[in-house]
């Protein structure tokens, strides 16, 4: 695959000289500066207008163009500033130098932000709203485009657990909570919402905006509760000269973290130590060693871009390969996307459109619980005195306890993998009826399927298997139509921009299923489901589903002398997923700001160049709980005897019972902010503090049965409130002639507090969450939601010592202690929520040839449950079961029970730890070559915690959180070499 883009871009390359060779008859050269400072503008373009003949000016602010001998006009163009034209003629073989002053525009060099069905200036900007540019990105690998935000906007929470190459990140925005709902964010990529941003390449992407109080995402009324976040990918500029960009890396990634499990030696020491007898199989094996493996990353990606008069263009293709560190799984990845833009009817009509199709191949194995086929327990678990495989090379199965199995044979033999193919694409045409007045359309389309397929050998001996396989496909597909009209007019000192709009998404879903136990042989695997004996009722199974959702929505922009603005939002919705009497929902918004600035107390001050104070309220809504909750519907559930026949029939169950009254899931939120800007900006940023309540939480309750037909209904009861505080800086460190430091620092901490769970018709004492999985735990809760405590609250026995026979001791209500997990007092030990978030990007540039880029990221004040010291550093398994060194220390400490669950494995897991460091050489204008960049990058340098287990970091999302419990995939570090080319 590698030498096959090389091929493509050797020829492209041969192309674009051959074709410039044939048209030189002239020479044009000279110097493109800033016409107020004199600054050189490296970057900018030059181009023959009317042609695609271009050039771009160096490090220096210096170009060299070949032009034909003609008349001609240059147009010089560079970001930020007003396009200049020059007419000159030139003879052939003639060398004249043309030099261009460019004169800053402020109007172009003022950001716009893209804020939903529009954009709007950054200085104009009422809600809270953080950009994120490509250039801020995190650099190196990136297995997912979110993983660029981590750490970059104040108030977003980007987490995994763990490195697994085919799971997502969690996201989510100022402590996003529900009961039984979706926290995710809405991802709208290019102006269509509920796309799936893991089918954009990060190359791709031009910027991020995240929407996050609920008076800027109002504008998508029901699906804006758990903010925005707004992708625009990168496209082509108009009569911009056709450039090329071709990237690639490669990467080793390890294991960044072990267990510190005991060796064969040290087991058999143990035994040995303290007379314990115990099955040696007579070897040396590190279990570790034979599962885990280096991984690697690669990516290849290529892509033109251009544009003529009134037309361009940006075509892309990427591909990435993940080998994991895990043997057994893997990703492979190819994405292609074209974009483009056509101005018509002298540039009244504007059409841009794209098309993508995403192709991936998942290779997984399973490590989600403490069963016989999860490897990451049985690797950790597996006796070190045990071989890996027979002399017969079958592999070695013994049995030495409850689900013991060898994981070399689960990564080898277990088939799991998935084929998914994802197509999107989207058309927007805007006209200018007359001035200043726009309609707009914009239609889009997403189909993602996926097939998967699942097969476990049967097997018999020491440890008999049945055998089991499944195939299953599941297509979602998505249509959006909607339709604006925009007005914006002066009038003297009072600005207005008025939008209304309509939206239209129907999103259907369909899938199958079947699965079968003890097939005839183990050759054709998941490929031919007819060689399964056995079949039971439910093994068979297909699926039909859709939703409609309806809206309509208008939005007010005013401001009076660009000093003091207001922006109001109305939006409707009705969805097919709610009870008939509450299919339709308000969602309301405001936001107020005040340019200090501006006026004339603060206009001419020497220091602050920037100070707006910002105001907003808003209600949005929250429909993401899947569809028919408030129907009344059957499925099948078995087998049952049917008296009247003798035979067996299909039993029927009631999903949940009937709630006509089921409504949208409300979440009210007041902002306040303040932007600041001093030194002409050199520090920059905003201060932020929010309160939501989210009302009316949709949950599925218990009722009473009769009078309802099953005990079980989806109902909208509770309350949870969420406020915080959040603030960033930018600054610009050092502005030196060969030396320019760019530096962010974020901060956010926010609380969430459970108000209520019940009402007069539906009733919840409390959620025990936080279940713990693993030998002797099953059934154990750690966690409670409720009225008046915060989410994440530890809720279990007090450590109160040990005895002196080494028995777990804990406090009980009446004051003293007990061994009895039961008869001990469950107490608010602690929190899983961390007190604050902190990141610190910087981007540095030396001697225009050098970059360095690093990021940081601190998570503070939260306490996890080390249920992996709990189980694997507990002496009782060994010597028969492997175990923690740790067991060891124990041991010899005293301890002889087998494990509890209290505060004794609550640790304080704060940490900090440099997410990305880049190290890139740039070589400009090298043999035809615009731009060579070499980078060497590493992700998870390092990491500063007090935390004893693998993994300090946790996905803080839902209701459960904060347990470390031993399956999860290990996390990485990985080492990157990579080359951009520009051309």
């Amino acid at each position: 695959m590698r030498n096959f883009f090389k091929l493509i871009l050797t020829k492209l390359f041969l192309v674009v000289v051959a074709f410039t060779g044939a048209a030189q008859q002239g020479t044009v050269t000279g110097v493109i500066t800033d016409s107020e400072t004199g600054e050189s503008l490296p970057g900018a373009n030059i181009v023959v207008e009317g042609t695609t003949i271009g050039a771009t000016s160096d490090g220096e602010g210096y170009y060299t163009l070949d032009v034909p001998a003609e008349e001609l006009v240059l147009k010089c163009s560079f970001l930020g500033y007003e396009e200049q034209k020059v007419e000159i003629a030139i003879a052939e073989g003639e060398t004249k130098e043309v030099n261009f002053e460019l004169v800053s525009d402020v109007a172009v060099l003022e950001e716009l932000i893209v804020i939903g069905y529009g954009v709007q200036e950054r200085s104009d900007m009422t809600g809270s709203i953080t950009r994120i540019t490509s250039e801020e990105m995190g650099r190196g690998v990136l297995t997912d485009p979110i993983q660029g935000l981590q750490g970059k906007a104040p108030g977003v929470l980007i987490s995994r657990q763990g490195g697994d190459p085919n799971e997502a990140f969690s996201v989510r925005i100022r402590g996003a909570s529900a009961l039984g709902t979706s926290t995710e964010p809405l991802y709208v990529v290019d102006g269509v919402p509920g796309v799936d941003p893991s089918t954009i390449s990060p190359n791709d992407i031009e910027s991020f905006d995240v929407l996050k109080d609920a008076s800027a995402s109002a504008i998508y009324g029901s699906r804006g509760a758990h903010g925005v976040v707004m992708i625009t990918t990168k496209r082509g500029k108009e009569d911009e000269p056709t450039r090329i960009n071709f990237e690639s890396y490669y990467s080793i990634d390890n294991v960044s973290n072990r267990m510190d499990l005991l060796s064969a030696d040290e087991l058999r020491d143990f035994a040995s130590e303290h007379d314990i007898s115990f099955y040696d199989a007579g070897h040396t094996t590190d279990w570790q060693d034979e599962v885990f493996k280096t991984g690697s990353s690669q990516n290849y990606s290529l892509a033109v871009s251009g544009g003529q008069e009134q037309l361009s263009y940006r075509a892309s293709i990427s591909h990435n390969i993940f080998d994991g560190v895990v043997r057994g799984s893997e990703k492979e990845r190819t994405i292609g996307r074209l974009n483009f833009d056509h101005t018509a009817w002298d540039e009244r009509l504007e059409v841009s459109g794209g098309i993508s199709g995403t192709f991936e191949y998942n290779d997984y194995i399973d490590y989600d619980g403490w069963g016989i086929n999860d490897v990451m327990y049985q690797t950790y678990r597996r006796n070190p005195t045990d071989p890996v495989y027979e002399e017969d090379g079958d592999y070695h199965e013994d049995t030495r306890g409850f689900n013991y199995r060898n994981p070399v044979g689960i990564v080898n033999d277990i088939h799991n993998t998935r084929d998914a193919k994802r197509y999107f694409g989207y058309l927007n045409a805007d006209l200018e009826i007359f001035e200043n007045f726009i309609a707009g359309v914009n239609v889009g389309y997403t189909r993602d399927d996926h097939e998967s397929s699942y097969f476990e050998p049967k097997a018999s001996g020491t440890l008999t298997r049945e055998g089991q396989g499944s195939r299953s496909y599941h297509n979602y597909e998505s249509k959006v139509l909607e339709a604006t009209l925009n007005y914006n007019t002066e009038l003297d000192l009072h600005n207005f921009e008025f939008l209304g709009g309509y939206s239209f998404q129907e999103d259907f879903i369909t899938g199958l299923s079947a699965y079968g136990r003890e097939p005839y042989n183990n050759i054709t695997g998941p490929h031919d489901l007819s060689i399964f004996q056995r079949l039971t009722v439910g093994d068979i199974n297909s699926y039909k589903e859709s939703n409609r959702l309806i809206s309509f929505f208008g939005r007010t922009i005013y401001d009076y002398d660009k000093t003091y603005f207001l922006t109001a939002t109305l939006r409707r919705d009705g969805s097919s997923r709610f009870g008939k009497h509450n299919e339709w929902g308000w969602f309301p918004s405001g936001s107020v700001m005040w340019a200090l600035t501006n006026e004339d107390f603060l206009s001419d001050h020497h220091i602050i160049n920037n100070l707006r104070l910002r105001a907003g309220i808003g209600i949005t809504g929250n429909q993401e709980f899947g569809n028919y909750r408030a129907l009344r519907y059957y499925y099948a559930d078995g087998t049952t005897f049917n008296f009247e026949t003798g035979e067996d029939a299909i039993l029927y169950r009631f999903a949940h019972d009937a709630n006509p009254d089921l409504k949208w899931e409300e979440n009210m939120e007041i902002n306040i902010g303040i932007d600041y800007g001093i030194f002409d900006d050199r520090f920059a940023g905003s201060f932020e503090f929010f309160r939501k309540n989210t009302y009316d939480l949709l949950g599925e309750y218990s009722v009473p049965v009769p009078p309802n037909v099953v005990g079980r209904k989806w109902a909208n009861v509770g309350n949870i409130r969420v406020q915080g505080f959040e603030f960033d800086v930018r600054s610009i460190v050092l502005d030196m002639q060969n030396v320019r430091w760019q530096s962010t620092i974020n901060f956010s901490t926010f609380t969430q507090e459970v108000i209520s769970l019940s009402d007069d018709q539906y009733e919840w004492d409390r959620l025990t969450e936080g279940w713990i999985s693993g030998p002797g735990m099953v059934g154990n809760w750690t966690q409670v939601v409720e009225e008046g405590m915060e989410i994440g609250t530890w809720y279990m026995p007090e450590f109160a010592g040990f005895s002196q026979d080494g028995m777990f001791l804990f406090y009980t209500e009446e004051g003293g202690v007990t061994r009895s997990l039961e008869r001990a007092e469950r107490r608010n030990v602690g929190s899983a929520q961390p007190d604050f978030e902190i990141g610190w990007s910087n981007n540095i540039e030396v001697y225009e040839n050098w970059d360095l880029s690093f990021s940081l990221r601190g998570v503070y004040g939260h306490e996890v449950l080390n249920v992996t010291e709990m189980i694997f550093g507990n002496p009782t398994f060994l010597p028969d079961l492997n175990g923690l060194r740790s067991a060891v220390d124990h041991y010899e400490d005293g301890l002889r029970d087998s494990p509890q669950f209290s505060s004794y494995y609550l640790e304080d897991a704060s940490f900090i730890r440099m997410d990305n460091l880049t190290l890139g050489y740039n070589i400009r204008n090298f043999q035809g070559i615009d731009n060579i960049r070499i980078y060497f990058a590493s992700n998870n340098v390092f990491t500063l915690t007090n935390y004893t287990g693998l993994d300090p970091e946790v996905n803080f999302t839902g209701l459960s959180f904060g347990l470390d419990q031993f399956n999860v995939y290990p996390r990485t570090r990985s080492f990157t070499l990579g080359v951009n080319l520009s051309l």
